[in-house]
């Protein structure tokens, strides 16, 4: 298992550098917009460098893609956001919220089973079950008022616990960050969903695009990250060891 003090003590670390990076941004001028890091990796000392570095082979790229994220989202996702927010109600929120995240269900169940984890799988199994039919359609989550637990896994995860390596670190465009073990997990997902969907949940967003649409919507929605907004010029080099230390954290627990 290694040593358990590595993860706090690497977060530590990158504590420290975003606090020293925050105060350092606190002299920039104000309304600059989106501003890119002006500083890479590379500025940091050798000692600490090593402490959070990720395989990032094609870093230019991810580099160039990251910004091209951080001006769509400005531009076109929190615009939309924005929108929803003010003509659809918390509750109707919630309760779109709640009908993604039970279709969500049958992929978790899935991997769950390939993971070898069946108490976990049947937990998901029942929460769909029961958001389906007495939450009707998923709108509303009976399940976790009566205590269920909420699990979410994905085919990246679960090549994780059968010990696929990460790979090169990846900015996928408009999804973010990734890396190749959870790119090619995510393809998987998407074609198992496809082609097993025992309750032909996927023929939904054939039949309605416009669900696909309020998909990623609630997606965004439910995700508070800025671009360019953590004080830090090291900000794409953080996200990159956050996602990276996450995913680890994902597959051993």
């Amino acid at each position: 298992m290694g040593n358990p003090l590595a993860y706090p003590l690497r977060l530590l670390a990158l504590l420290s550098l975003l606090l020293s990076a925050g105060c350092a941004s606190q002299s920039a001028s104000p309304g600059e917009g989106l501003s890119p890091p002006q500083h890479g990796i590379e500025d940091v000392p050798a000692e600490t460098r090593e402490l959070f570095a990720v395989s990032d082979p094609m870093e230019p790229m991810n580099r160039w893609v990251y910004r091209f994220n951080a001006e769509f989202d400005e531009a076109i996702f929190l615009p939309a956001v924005g929108l929803y927010e003010t003509v659809a109600p918390e509750p109707v929120r919630g309760s779109v919220a709640n009908f993604f995240a039970n279709l969500g269900n049958l992929t978790t169940f899935g991997n769950q089973v390939l993971q070898g984890r069946p108490i976990a799988a049947g937990q998901s199994a029942f929460r769909f079950a029961l958001n389906s039919t007495l939450g009707l359609f998923g709108l509303f989550d009976p399940a976790s008022a009566i205590g269920v637990p909420q699990h979410n896994e994905d085919f990246g995860q679960t090549l994780g616990t059968w010990g696929v390596g990460e790979g090169a670190y990846l900015v996928l465009p408009l999804l973010g960050p990734s890396n190749l073990r959870d790119t090619t997990g995510l393809v998987v997902d998407k074609a198992a969903y496809a082609l097993i969907d025992p309750f032909h949940t996927s023929s939904l967003f054939n039949e309605y695009p416009p669900l696909l649409a309020l998909q990623i919507l609630d997606l965004r929605y439910g995700q508070s990250f800025r671009y360019f907004e953590t004080g830090s010029p090291f900000e794409y080099d953080l996200v990159r060891f956050l996602y990276t230390e996450k995913r680890k954290l994902d597959i051993a627990r």
